[in-house]
């Protein structure tokens, strides 16, 4: 045929050129990868903080001991201490009200002492005198919590481990004792360990290893890495490296001061950001809506070629 004489015609492989193609192209990403990869960071942990934060580890479980964690006044679903985010009439954490109760004190401080206590017999002792005061002298005991939650504010190291035992006793050994526990890796177990979907064998339910750490663990090390709320930190991985770019919208509804000041910020910007991507779905069939691009063409300009070349 003259296609054929006038073109040259040679055998090929499809199934071997797509190999090659597919081993290549598999070849370029990995190397991209190694060379422009994101920064490895190590998992932020209530151990790993244990041991490079043992203060900042006992601040935290003392603000659990004297009620002054976040979640104490949280509200739902947590707790009922502390105010809904409601807009108008509407406020859905009202309609689910409370699905995971917490008493900070009981879930992060009593509960895994008196689960190591069953096997560390020298813990019983401190654990039920604080047990005896808290129930019958909560004055007494709550003059020793303070005073000891001062003195971690102060930042002094000056006394004994033998003063500091005796002067705020039995508080200083139980604080100490969790201390210990989180630096071993089992305090942070014993937290979850009874969780729903949990067993001694599988953790599935990691929800009071978190909570622990919210609040300044998890938003100092939010602000060391460029990933707080006002540095449009959900967008970012650590340091500069770009994130989910697709949550840029959402986010952009904290950076509104009417509405990140707000109390009812996250349902403000949750609400706003659905009805949104509701619009966006329903733009075909919205009256007015669908004729935007009618009444102002900006698609002519982008087709102008395109239209010249049909005349």
């Amino acid at each position: 045929m003259e296609s054929e004489s006038k073109y040259k015609m040679k055998e090929s492989d499809l199934i071997k050129e797509f190999l090659f193609a597919f081993v290549g192209v598999i070849i370029l990403i990995i190397l991209l990868a190694l060379i422009f990869q994101s920064p490895k960071k190590l998992p932020f942990s209530i151990q790993s903080y244990a041991k490079s934060n043992p203060a900042g580890f006992k601040k935290v479980e003392m603000r659990n001991v004297l009620g002054q964690s976040q979640i104490e006044t949280y509200g739902y679903p947590y707790n009922k201490n502390g105010e809904s985010q409601e807009i108008g009439f509407y406020s859905p954490e009202d309609i689910e009200g409370v699905t995971v109760p917490i008493t900070p004190i009981n879930t992060f401080f009593i509960t895994p002492l008196k689960m190591e206590a069953s096997v560390d017999k020298s813990l019983q002792a401190p654990l039920n005198n604080f047990l005896y005061l808290s129930k019958y002298k909560k004055g007494k005991l709550n003059k020793i919590e303070q005073s000891y939650y001062n003195y971690l504010l102060s930042g002094k190291n000056i006394y004994s481990t033998q003063y500091l035992s005796n002067k705020y006793y039995p508080i200083y050994t139980l604080v100490n004792s969790t201390l210990n526990m989180a630096k071993s890796g089992i305090f942070a177990q014993l937290l979850d360990i009874n969780l729903p979907g949990n067993n001694s064998t599988y953790t599935y339910n990691y929800q009071n290893k978190l909570l622990f750490l919210q609040g300044a663990p998890i938003q100092n090390l939010a602000n060391k890495y460029q990933m707080s709320g006002d540095q449009w930190g959900i967008l970012k991985e650590t340091g500069y490296y770009p994130g989910p770019w697709w949550l840029g919208i959402y986010t952009s509804f904290y950076q509104i001061p009417a509405i990140g000041n707000s109390p009812n910020a996250d349902l403000i910007a949750f609400s706003s950001f659905g009805i949104l991507i509701v619009l966006l779905a329903l733009v075909p069939i919205l009256p007015f809506i669908n004729q935007i691009p009618y009444y102002i063409p900006i698609y002519k300009l982008i087709w102008k070629r395109y239209y010249e070349e049909k005349k």
